[in-house]
């Protein structure tokens, strides 16, 4: 039996009679801080990977970021959203972003494919890309969505094969999510000399 958060039509209910409360109607407080920190993400082409109503794309636009949403349920009509599977990503586009942001898709999709999702999300990196990734609950959770995330599985299944930069628990989540979260930061290989 196929797990109903693969389809698109239940993700679209969610939204339709107001249950996507992992919608923060606002841009991620830490997301906003990141940007606005020395160590932020360089310009480049950004995707968000089961963007939902792309505040964060938005937010990321209004910074000189190129970011484009990605999503197979919901569509806004003031920024890009392509309806794209978020497992097509890495055969459909293939080394093109600088960056990848990783927020609530993770924990959203079926656990038994979070395997399949990460490497596409690493075959989407540029070499020296940056996987940002916040991810959430950090506990145990084996019910869903969300579906809880181990912090081995962080870095053994989502970073696997890049290089940590960054790994912290963020001071600044949004209302139930504090001490939940945790922000990692991966560069996929070198890029090329030029």
């Amino acid at each position: 039996m196929t797990n109903p958060v693969s389809d698109p039509a239940y993700w679209a209910a969610r939204y339709a009679e107001g249950t996507a409360r992992w919608d923060l109607g606002a841009p991620c407080g830490v997301f906003v801080s990141l940007l606005a920190a020395p160590h932020a993400p360089p310009p480049g082409r950004v995707a968000f990977p089961g963007c939902g109503s792309g505040h964060d794309v938005r937010y990321w636009r209004e910074q000189g970021y190129d970011a484009v949403g990605f999503d197979f349920a919901v569509q806004a009509e003031d920024i890009p959203i392509e309806n794209v599977d978020v497992f097509e990503l890495g055969t459909r586009y293939a080394g093109v972003f600088d960056t990848i942001v990783e927020y609530t898709c993770y924990c959203a999709i079926d656990p038994a494919r979070r395997t399949e999702y990460a490497a596409s999300l690493r075959a989407a990196l540029k070499p020296g890309g940056l996987l940002v990734a916040l991810l959430f609950p950090v506990e145990d959770k084996p019910e869903g969505p969300p579906y809880g995330i181990s912090e081995a599985e962080i870095t053994d299944v989502l970073g696997a094969g890049l290089s940590v930069v960054h790994y912290s628990t963020p001071t600044n989540s949004a209302e139930g999510r504090e001490g939940r979260e945790r922000l990692a930061i991966f560069r996929s290989g070198s890029a090329p000399a030029r």
